[in-house]
């Protein structure tokens, strides 16, 4: 088995945009919703907290699914107090999804009549691609906190959770290996 790298991991099917309105910034997540995209999701809210924003309006219209890396994420950035957040045409199987993992009793949840007055265009983000370390910590802090919002979420994801904290450690103590061509 190698060691960890320093390679990033790709964002497959994800694309975040972002428009902003002094406190208030709508995100549009579009694709996969899943742990691979959540470090960089973490970032962008940071990001966004240190500009000023106070409430994130989640646009899920083009989401096609969303994995408890992900929930667990967002899950942790409502605890924290970064900002609100709303969810804005969320699919029923994510809203579905969110609940079962007790996510959606932090969020509220906006219709057409409803929706505060935001930017209609965004913009791409740019998302960086995260480490495997980074992806492991953002992973596993993500199931920590779902396991923590909800008793059911134990027996869920304890066996992810001893998963990712023994790949965790390994990756922490495993050389950083140059990127090559492994050709």
């Amino acid at each position: 088995m190698r060691g960890a790298d320093s390679r990033g991991v790709a964002l497959p099917g994800c694309s975040i945009s972002v428009g902003l309105d002094g406190p208030q910034a709508m995100i549009r997540l579009e694709g996969r919703a899943a742990a691979e995209s959540a470090p960089a999701f973490e970032k962008l809210v940071g990001r966004l907290k240190d500009q000023g924003v106070r409430c994130v309006v989640l646009d899920l219209s083009g989401t096609l699914l969303m994995d408890s890396g992900f929930s667990g994420t967002l899950s942790r950035l409502v605890g924290s107090g970064t900002a609100s957040f709303a969810l804005y045409r969320a699919p029923r199987r994510i809203l579905d999804g969110l609940e079962d993992h007790g996510v959606l009793e932090q969020v509220s949840l906006l219709d057409s009549g409803s929706l505060p007055s935001l930017p209609k265009a965004t913009t791409k983000a740019t998302l960086e691609p995260a480490s495997k370390q980074e992806m492991l910590k953002t992973c596993l802090d993500a199931h920590r906190a779902l396991m923590a919002l909800k008793p059911e979420n134990v027996a869920k994801f304890e066996a992810v959770e001893r998963f990712l904290s023994r790949e965790a450690e390994r990756a922490d103590s495993a050389p950083v290996q140059p990127l090559t061509d492994q050709g």
